[in-house]
């Protein structure tokens, strides 16, 4: 009986688990790079804003409105570059400050009665503010008014003018405008044919016809430094 039993075998090794593969690192290096770019987007975003800042609301072009209603208004904080000839203005007080654009028609103490081009080439030197302030009084005054407007002594000039540091930048734009000291108008200043062209008042405009013994003070409101 003992020889039918089976031989003893040697007892085997403990089975050990396999170590784990090493994971891949793919999805952490396009973590890493992904945090990298946009690292160097906000960056590069940041820079150009502190070099090239958005424009300010105040350079948008403000629209005019084409049929005013009662007030006579037209457009609010009009930039003044860009007020053009015979525009009528309602509380006007500098010509360096935004206007309120209105109808001649209406309720209004200034007018923009000239714009000039000094006749100077790119490259010509700034002539000195008190040549420009000079040559502003000239062409102001050369515009021609309408003598039904009762243009006396009440009214003053006022100018705006290129400043040393325009004027590098290539302004040469002289504008001429007209205001009552107080109380308001209700007509133009300038006459109908005038009003109706943009380029009536050049630098070839006659002289004006406000009569000699009550003309319109000056008023130095340039942008002269």
């Amino acid at each position: 009986m003992e020889q039918n039993l089976p031989e003893p075998q040697a007892a085997l090794p403990p089975l050990r688990p396999e170590p784990p593969k090493p994971k891949r690192q793919f999805g952490q290096w396009f973590l890493l790079v992904a945090a990298v770019i946009a690292l160097a987007a906000a960056i590069v975003f940041l820079v150009l804003r502190f070099i090239d800042p958005p424009a300010q609301p105040g350079a948008d072009t403000v629209e005019r409105n084409q049929t005013p209603g009662l007030d006579g208004v037209i457009a609010e904080n009009m930039p003044p570059e860009q007020l053009v000839l015979a525009d009528c203005l309602r509380g006007f007080k500098s010509p360096l400050d935004p206007q309120t654009v209105v109808t001649c028609e209406s309720s209004h103490n200034a007018q923009l009665i000239g714009s000039f081009d000094v006749e100077e080439g790119a490259d010509a030197e700034y002539p000195g503010p008190e040549e420009l302030l000079a040559h502003s009084e000239d062409l102001c005054k050369s515009v021609a008014l309408d003598p039904s407007a009762g243009i006396d002594s009440t009214w003053t000039y006022h100018f705006s003018r290129p400043s040393k540091g325009t004027w590098a930048e290539g302004d040469r734009t002289i504008t001429c405008f007209l205001s009552l000291s107080e109380g308001n108008i209700r007509t133009s200043l300038l006459p109908a044919t005038d009003s109706d062209s943009a380029d009536s008042n050049s630098a070839d405009a006659s002289k004006s016809s406000t009569p000699e013994a009550k003309e319109p003070q000056d008023q130095n409101s340039g942008n002269s430094n």
